[in-house]
């Protein structure tokens, strides 16, 4: 295989580790809380939400940066630390020194996470890019499917045995080392000076309101079928496992899709989404739940490379990575500030059903399909009335 032809493999590799950072070491948790008795459970916590908390403001730096600093450079950089961050914390003998890996890591995957992204718009345009994200996306899932488990699997031996899966991102860095070019200049450096346009923040803003809302499902699934008495801890595993096959397999498919649906794509993912939160509402039994989630898994698989592509089209190479950087960080916050906003909704409303929190989930997303189909319509209007008046 040529040089040329592996390029695309080495930016989708990065990929591969953007989710990998937070989620891999989560089913070893319970191991490290007996490891370390003392340390309270903020601290236990902190080893799942510190790197993906620290992604947020590297990702905007790192987006900067690249205005001044050869990609090339900061994703050797980046890459360093999440290494070094990701596998040293098996080493870690103090609940400190493994919070500072762990802060390493996030920082690491705060340079590379925009990176993989702004390098797919750097290399491709049109439809290439738009499947490229696709794939991006798909590759994203499929860590969030295989690494957990392989990280469950051996910290049944130890816990820090877990932290052996961050081995995989030797090869990625082998990878971008040896096949990944620096992005030819766009030949237009007064771009560099420009700022972003202001699509790009409401794009940030959707983002950060789809995180809020989807991530509702990963984070509630097992305590919906317990509280339901619909199913187990155990079986939360299977229904998330619809829901991330689900996005992966559109993921693979997002080019072809968007190909054919143009514009209407942002449509087909809202709708997914909204309806697959809706039949959650009315789950009565296990299948329900699978279909529920792999439909709203179908959502949000379409929304975020649709977000992505959207993103890059909007402006000149030269600010790939700081807009996609914005978006970045708004996918986190919007993670991190989930529980708390639809904990704040429960507690308006007193309602703490868990039923509650997905209908209001699903109401807000028919909402904004309702705003996309108003925006729409007003678009055709205006573009219609020029051509009657003439």
């Amino acid at each position: 295989m040529s040089r040329a032809k592996l390029i695309k493999p080495a930016i989708l590799s990065l990929s591969f580790l953007s989710v990998l950072s937070g989620a891999a070491v989560s089913p070893a948790l319970g191991e490290i809380q007996l490891a370390f008795p003392t340390a309270s459970d903020l601290a236990i916590q902190l080893i799942l939400t510190l790197p993906p908390l620290l992604v947020i403001p590297v990702s905007i730096l790192t987006g900067r940066l690249t205005l001044r600093f050869r990609r090339r450079q900061l994703l050797a950089i980046g890459l360093l630390l999440y290494i070094i961050g990701g596998l040293s914390g098996g080493l870690a003998n103090s609940m400190v020194l493994l919070l500072i890996t762990r802060a390493l890591l996030g920082i690491g995957n705060g340079i590379v996470a925009p990176l993989s992204l702004s390098l797919i718009a750097d290399f491709y345009q049109g439809d290439e890019r738009a499947s490229t994200m696709g794939l991006s996306s798909a590759m994203a899932t499929l860590s969030g499917i295989i690494m957990p488990l392989i990280s469950g699997w051996l910290a049944v031996f130890d816990w820090r045995l877990a932290f052996a899966t961050y081995l995989v991102s030797l090869p990625v860095a082998l990878l971008v080392a040896l096949y990944l070019p620096e992005p030819a200049p766009d030949g237009n450096t007064r771009h560099s000076s420009q700022k972003l346009p202001r699509a790009v923040y409401g794009l940030g803003v959707l983002t950060f309101l789809l995180m809020v809302v989807f991530y509702l499902l990963p984070t509630r699934a097992a305590l919906f079928l317990q509280e339901t008495g619909i199913g187990n801890s155990a079986q939360s595993g299977l229904v998330i496992a619809a829901m991330n096959l689900s996005a992966f397999l559109i993921g693979l498919r997002f080019g072809s899709i968007r190909s054919h649906l143009k514009h209407f794509t942002h449509l087909l993912g809202l709708l997914a989404l909204a309806s697959g939160l809706g039949l959650m509402v009315l789950a009565q039994n296990l299948v329900f739940v699978i279909v529920a989630m792999f439909i709203a898994g179908l959502g949000v698989g379409t929304l975020m490379p649709t977000i992505f592509v959207e993103t890059s089209n909007r402006v000149p190479t030269t600010l790939n990575a700081p807009a996609l950087g914005i978006i970045n960080s708004s996918l986190y916050l919007g993670q991190f500030a989930s529980p708390l906003v639809f904990s704040a909704l429960a507690a308006l409303f007193q309602a703490p059903d868990v039923r509650f929190r997905f209908m209001a989930s699903s109401i807000m997303t028919f909402i904004a399909v309702a705003v996309y189909l108003v925006a729409g319509f007003n678009a055709l209007r205006q573009d219609i009335a020029p051509k009657e008046s003439k």
